[in-house]
């Protein structure tokens, strides 16, 4: 199996291409501001074993809200796991990753669910009949609705330089029930498999 993920390029790309309907970083495009730190909801991947796909999420209270295991009780998979220990979403592991959230996504290829895009300058996401983009932006990958004038920021994952990952999602993002999903994303963009 390859270890390589195409988004980990990006924090290291010096010019970024203008993916349509996501904010330039050289501020060619107009879009909303930045939401205000009272407006974000962070969640933090932690106790990584000994990486991302065997470890706890949890937020600013440090409360668990998710348990992402892989290889312990089903070899080839990674379970994401409510506080209550019940499997809400799973990747199994085979040439082509396939990817299931309860209730949202049922089972199809994570390249499907995570298109890249022609120019391999963002990928697209589809949740419950939307489309969302991830586009890098600066040192982070960022959500945004698809098809809209001025893009409202939803999500971002930050990578710090020491090795950690959080996952900042707006309340408009929370509400509209991205939550899940974007914790799946997060794994999936961020563990260093293939996933196309």
């Amino acid at each position: 199996m390859s270890h390589i993920n195409p988004y980990a390029t990006w924090s290291n790309y010096n010019v970024r291409r203008a993916v349509p309907g996501v904010p330039s970083v050289h501020g060619a495009l107009p879009f909303a501001a930045d939401p205000s730190s009272s407006n974000l909801v962070i969640f933090y991947f932690t106790a990584f074993k000994p990486t991302i796909l065997n470890c706890t999420v949890v937020g600013q209270n440090t409360y668990p809200y998710f348990k992402i295991t892989t290889d312990q009780s089903m070899p080839g998979y990674t379970a994401i796991k409510n506080p209550e220990g019940k499997t809400t979403a799973l990747v199994e592991w085979k040439e082509r990753p396939l990817v299931e959230i309860r209730n949202v996504l049922s089972k199809q290829r994570v390249s499907d669910w995570l298109s890249l895009s022609a120019d391999a300058s963002h990928r697209i996401m589809k949740v419950n009949g939307r489309q969302y983009i991830w586009a890098p932006q600066k040192s982070t990958i960022c959500l945004y609705p698809a098809g809209t004038q001025t893009p409202e920021l939803l999500a971002r994952i930050i990578r710090s330089e020491e090795g950690t990952v959080s996952l900042e999602l707006t309340s408009t993002a929370v509400t509209a029930g991205l939550l899940e999903t974007c914790v799946v994303a997060t794994v999936l963009l961020q563990c260093g498999h293939k996933i196309d």
